[in-house]
């Protein structure tokens, strides 16, 4: 009886993970109408839309008790998930990292692979999972911009977002 409630336990908390293609029980290419069977009865999920490079595109957002803690982005043709965006921080990475974490939190547990600016946000790549972790734009000194140095973005930035 102990090892099955170990078990459950495990699997309970292993929604809570950011893994590279999901989180929640929620998984890229999975149906759409399948993520909203799943946890319609869970969270309030509202079909919105977000501009992203002067295009509006469907997401849907899930909400629990009124604070958005995910959306899912659908792929072209509205089937199936194409992106997870993580805004909460209920969820973390295996190695503890999400929302709110710093960039030198990022760096004690990961290795830093790439760096990417859109949307005039940083995106941070790591080796080890597949996700992009978003710094804190507001907190980025204006100058930065001019030449982007990886190494001269401060430790305490937190992370925003996380994109898997």
């Amino acid at each position: 009886m102990k090892i099955l409630n170990l078990i459950i336990l495990l699997l309970f908390v292993n929604y809570e993970f950011i893994e590279n293609d999901s989180v929640d029980n929620v998984k890229i290419g999975m149906e759409i109408s399948d993520f909203l069977e799943s946890k319609n009865k869970e969270y309030n999920i509202k079909k919105e839309t977000i501009s992203l490079e002067g295009d509006d595109y469907d997401i849907f957002n899930v909400y629990e008790n009124s604070e958005l803690i995910y959306a899912v982005e659908p792929d072209e043709k509205g089937e199936k998930v194409w992106r997870i965006w993580l805004y909460g921080k209920r969820f973390k990475t295996e190695l503890g990292i999400g929302v709110g974490n710093t960039l030198a939190d990022l760096k004690n547990k990961y290795t830093i692979d790439d760096m990417s600016t859109a949307e005039g946000a940083v995106f941070i790549l790591v080796k080890e999972i597949e996700v992009g972790f978003e710094l804190d734009g507001s907190k980025i000194p204006r100058e930065w911009w001019n030449e982007m140095k990886l190494e001269e973005l401060k430790n305490d930035l937190p992370i925003s977002l996380i994109i898997i």
